[in-house]
Formats: structure tokens, sequence, C-alpha cells
């Protein structure tokens, strides 16, 4: 009866949307009930948003929030790993259902793609640099000769252009090129989010530029689905209304951003996981999509 009730509420917003419903009358969220499973492409090259475990399997906060969402709809989930450059075209193809990723709105992404009107997190893009570098101002990046790493795709990539007109911006696949080009001296700063900057200073020792100030810019993070998607973009608007007010979302946040057990869970070989992430497991109720549950039948990764 859920489902059934589910389905007709789908229906009920795509009719909603003229413009929706000329071009997929279902929209994603009919198609996905129907094929009962969503697909959802992720870079998983980043933690703790979204990575690879020490055992192989997809992990992160964005990966849970993915689980969430499946979990929610009662379907099973397929995760895709691409380049981050390969998100919003394989959103576009239909080789991606939706996605819901650590992607930042910006004016240039949302002529391609509709973003949810909720964000799931904010953050902002900083300068990082080695730490003989800490109390250079990172305006002072902005020089012939001067060579700054970003990472192709992201938002970084202009922020590097509008900031960093005069230097040489040099783009790479991922975020693990970036730092390496940082580290053998290639480059003399990476941009990226303040959000990922604990984990490279303790596996890289980098620090951020603080002057003038730390964050260059300010983001917001959202879900995105196709052009005209209205029925799907409510649907995950009313999803993220919902965890933020039960408090699931900030547990999320509790457990990836303030607290360091997952990198203990995730980040070393174990053949279990710590009672926290047991008891957020159980909080978020996607046991059945996670491999440490035991029951984790429901996902797969390609």
């Amino acid at each position: 009866m859920k489902k059934l009730a589910l389905i007709a509420a789908v229906a009920m917003l795509a009719v909603t949307s003229q413009a929706s419903a000329a071009d997929d009358p279902k929209g994603a969220i009919g198609a996905i009930l129907e094929a009962k499973r969503i697909v959802i492409m992720n870079d998983l090259s980043a933690a703790p948003w979204q990575f690879r475990d020490a055992n192989g399997n997809a992990a992160g906060f964005s990966i849970d929030l993915d689980r969430m969402i499946a979990a929610k709809l009662g379907v099973d989930l397929q995760l895709r790993n691409v380049e981050w450059a390969g998100l919003i075209p394989g959103l576009l193809t239909r080789k991606s259902d939706i996605l819901a990723t650590s992607m930042t709105v910006t004016p240039k992404r949302a002529e391609q793609i509709l973003f949810t009107k909720e964000s799931w997190y904010s953050t902002g893009v900083v300068a990082i640099v080695r730490p003989e570098a800490e109390n250079m101002s990172w305006e002072d990046l902005n020089q012939s000769g001067k060579r700054i790493a970003v990472k192709a795709g992201t938002s970084a990539v202009d922020i590097a252009k509008q900031f960093f007109a005069k230097a040489e911006i040099q783009s790479y696949p991922n975020d693990t090129d970036t730092y390496q080009a940082l580290k053998t001296n290639r480059v003399d700063a990476a941009l990226n989010d303040l959000a990922v900057l604990g984990v490279v200073r303790k596996e890289y020792g980098f620090v951020s530029s603080k002057t003038p100030r730390e964050l260059i810019s300010q983001d917001n993070w959202a879900f995105a689905v196709r052009p005209k998607d209205v029925a799907t973009q409510q649907y995950l608007d009313a999803f993220l209304s919902e965890i933020k007010k039960d408090g699931r979302l900030e547990a999320l946040r509790a457990y990836w951003v303030d607290s360091e057990a997952w990198k203990k869970d995730f980040l070393e070989k174990n053949s279990s996981v710590s009672e926290e992430r047991k008891k957020l497991v159980d909080k978020l109720g996607i046991g059945a999509y996670v491999p440490e549950s035991g029951s984790g039948n429901r996902m797969t990764l390609q």
C-alpha cells in the first residue's frame, strides 16, 4: 500500500508540471519505481564524501545519502564510479537516474541540470598549500609564474578562472592527482573544498591559506535531476527536508565530519566496524545496502 501511495504521489507531482510531462511523463522517480532500481553515479575519490574504503567498497557521507534514498523508495541501488567530469553528462544521457553527491550549485551547472531547492551541506573552496606557505595570502597566487591545480569539472575550475586569472591553471582528473602535484612542487596550490582539508592535512601535511580569509567562495551542495524533471526534484526536496527535521542528516554529519571513527572503520582493513557506525546504520535504516552489516545485498558497485 505504501508503494502504491508513493506512485500515486509521484504521478500527481508529474501532472503539476506540463513541461516535465511533455519530456518524460513519469519523471525519473516513476521509472525508478517501475524498474525497482535506482542508478546513481559518483566519483569515488573524495573521502569522506564518496570514496572506496580499504576493502574496495563504496563509502562516505553522500554514499549513505544514496543508500537512504534507495531505502526510502524500497528499491535496489546500483552505484557507478566515474570521473567527476562525467557526472553531468551521465545524468543527461540517462546513465544515472539522479546525482546525489558533493556537487556545488552554480549558475553554469544550473543551465544544464535542475538542482533541488534544499541543500544538504554548506562549505566553500580554499587554497590548499604546503606548510611553509601557510602565511602566504592566496591573493598572491594570482600572478604569472604561479601554478594552481584543480580537479576537472568541479566548482574549483570556475573559482580559479575568477580569482586566479593571471596564474597557470592545471587540471587533473581526480583529487589525488592534484595533491601529488602539490607534494612534488609541480604546483603552488590546489583548490578544493574546505571539507577535505582534515583528510589532506593528515595524509599530506597540507594546510589552507587563511589570508585574507580562508574561504575563497561559499558553496551549497544539492542533489540534481534532469532538466524539467520537477516530480523527481520535488521528491528529493521532500526527502532532504524530512531528514533535516528528524535529525538523520545531522547524525550523518556527526559521524562523517565531526568524528574520527569513520577513518578507522573504512580506511583500515577490518572484519567489523565500530558501535558508532552500527548505530548510525540502524538510525538511517540502510542495513540492506551496506556491506558491513552482513546483509547489504541491495547495493552493487560498478
